[in-house]
């Protein structure tokens, strides 16, 4: 198992986590482009990414989601209120709320496995709308 942080701080939270077959994005608060990149600089292929999970909607843990989404057609793993808090925050010129094309509903307490990665979603303190952290 190897955790390479992309991002930690007020600017943005991203990190990989990954196995020999599985590598999950845990946040998405750095653009996709930058994203991109420092996974690059890692030696790390963005597009072999086998899903993005969200630990709560705020905007530096999800500022690159929706473009990472639309980019990698992965899996996106967040609680139901995570998901409706931040699909009422963020809307497009239009107007028209996001929309992920594989999201993936969890609720704390309940593991789910992503490749050969069984994820334990647990609940945490937080002023977010469900927000949790994983083992």
């Amino acid at each position: 198992m190897c955790v390479s942080m992309l991002a930690s701080g007020s600017r943005g939270n991203c990190a990989v986590v990954a196995s020999t077959g599985t590598k999950i994005l845990v946040d998405a608060g750095i653009s996709c482009r930058e994203t991109f990149k420092r996974m690059k600089a890692l030696g790390e292929d963005p597009r072999t990414l086998s899903a993005i999970l969200i630990t709560h909607e705020h905007s530096d843990h999800v500022y690159g989601l929706a473009t990472l989404a639309k980019k990698l057609r992965i899996p996106v793993f967040m609680t139901g209120a995570t998901h409706q808090a931040w699909t009422r925050y963020l809307r497009n010129a239009k107007g028209e709320r996001p929309h992920l094309e594989k999201f993936e509903p969890f609720e704390s307490g309940h593991r789910f496995q992503v490749g050969d990665i069984e994820v334990r979603p647990f609940t945490i303190p937080h002023d977010a709308a469900d927000p949790v952290g994983f083992s």
